[in-house]
């Protein structure tokens, strides 16, 4: 046992030594601790601020996208007005240019029956004529 003793007493001058320098670092490591504590709080509040200000972006735009959306809602409902409308439009010209192409026809046929009719009358003058002249 004094052997452990005599090496004990030994090694007293540089744990004398030790002890300070075992103090300044276990106090900074605790200064090292509380500086990454307060850094770490310190980068949480700015995240959280981040995370506030992301938020109320992400609102502006979702009020944004909310609008559009109506208006495109609003601007299908109008194509589609003027889709129908566009389609009866064309049903009427398709029907008007039936009626039209009737009435060329007609009128065509009344033509010819007419240029017919002036001459079996232009026939029945001259033959009247003749048989004025004649008798």
């Amino acid at each position: 046992m004094w052997p452990a003793l005599v090496q004990l007493l030994e090694l007293a001058p540089h744990v004398t030594r030790l002890v300070p320098a075992a103090d300044r670092y276990l106090q900074s490591r605790a200064e090292n601790r509380n500086l990454q504590r307060l850094a770490m709080e310190e980068m949480a509040a700015r995240l959280h601020g981040d995370m506030g200000q992301l938020a109320e972006a992400h609102a502006g735009i979702y009020d944004q996208v909310n609008q559009q959306s109506e208006t495109l809602a609003r601007i299908e409902a109008d194509v589609r007005t003027m889709r129908l409308t566009s389609d009866e439009i064309e049903a009427r010209m398709k029907g008007m240019e039936a009626r039209m192409a009737r009435l060329w026809m007609i009128f065509i046929a009344g033509m010819i029956v007419l240029a017919i009719l002036a001459a079996v009358m232009i026939a029945m003058l001259l033959h009247i004529r003749q048989s004025l002249h004649g008798s």
